[in-house]
């Protein structure tokens, strides 16, 4: 081995500390540029920070014992929110016109509050917005489980990391449906801040393609590529730094299984790379600035005939620990 190469080896761990504060910097710049945590005069995050201001009154409505009195801050929290912009249908967002909703439904089963309640009675009779979502719905076990797979293990199982696609297009209104399933995906106070951008064409396709570095020998055949982001403007608080990525991984998982019970074959395409080919994405294909790349996915029909990585998993007890010891 050469002096060089020796060199470079012993140079590599550096060379990855180095990138990789780097890339917490561009990290910490994204999300004190586009966070939540100021800015309220934003619609995106005022309407995030409703999602999140009301969802508490629905899990308060949700438990089986409420406390006397409970719930009227949030009530009181979302009023304030909202009596910063008025409340007609021209200057609410969606989660706005929903939390209204909910709002009303909570009054009408919730005793107490006090002067806060005098508040949001005030407020509810100076609008009429109206929303057909929201609150709480009463489900029998046997609702809940009515999506219960007889065979879970022939979904799970069957699904595998495809790169040999046919060349059909993705009908888009089979791609609306994947992405409506997948926005069941639990994510943080209810916020989904997910957000896909779609490619199928050959060009731009590719020219998105040039800076992921795992789609090599199939990326010129993907016939339709998903960039799955989350957005950074629903994260208001200094815990919630990461959490755009975890909800965004959720939705992308989801997302996959959605395309697979669909019929359609996809391979999850990693974005672990640094500022500098970030930047240049975005120079690329029009993303929101305030969207967090989370993955590529490449997704398409598969070949009639084809192979797969057998992708080895590890035994289950390299992966599970039971805390709890039997008594």
């Amino acid at each position: 081995m050469s002096i060089m190469r020796r060199l470079k080896r012993a140079l590599r761990p550096l060379r990855n500390v180095l990138w990789a504060f780097l890339g917490f910097g561009y990290d910490f710049s994204r999300y004190v540029r586009y966070a939540g945590w100021r800015g309220h005069a934003d619609s995106r995050k005022r309407d995030y920070k409703a999602v999140k201001t009301y969802h508490r009154l629905e899990k308060c409505l949700s438990f089986r014992q409420r406390r006397h009195g409970s719930g009227w801050d949030a009530a009181g929290d979302f009023v304030h929110l909202l009596g910063r912009v008025g409340a007609d249908a021209t200057t609410l967002g969606y989660h706005e016109t929903v939390g209204i909703k909910v709002l009303r439904d909570f009054v009408e089963r919730s005793d107490g509050g006090g002067q806060t309640a005098r508040q949001v009675d005030e407020f509810l009779q100076r609008t009429s917005v109206a929303s057909l979502e929201g609150g709480v719905i009463d489900l029998t076990a046997d609702q809940l489980l009515v999506g219960r797979l007889e065979d879970p293990e022939k979904f799970f199982l069957s699904r595998h990391s495809v790169r040999d696609f046919r060349p059909d297009p993705v009908p888009r209104e089979l791609l609306h449906r994947a992405v409506r399933l997948a926005m069941k995906t639990p994510s943080v106070c209810n916020r989904q801040a997910w957000h896909v951008y779609h490619l199928d064409q050959r060009a731009s396709i590719d020219r998105a393609l040039t800076l992921q570095n795992g789609n090599r020998g199939f990326g010129h055949e993907v016939p339709c590529l998903l960039i799955v982001t989350a957005d950074l403007r629903a994260f208001d608080t200094h815990g919630e730094r990461f959490q755009h990525w975890i909800d965004g991984g959720m939705f992308a998982m989801a997302l996959v299984l959605a395309l697979h019970s669909l019929g359609l074959a996809a391979c999850c395409l990693n974005w672990s790379r640094g500022p500098g080919d970030d930047l240049r994405l975005r120079k690329l294909v029009a993303l929101d600035g305030a969207h967090t790349v989370i993955m590529m996915m490449a997704v398409g029909y598969p070949s009639e005939h084809l192979k797969v990585c057998y992708s080895a998993r590890r035994p289950l007890d390299g992966i599970l620990t039971h805390l709890d010891v039997p008594t």
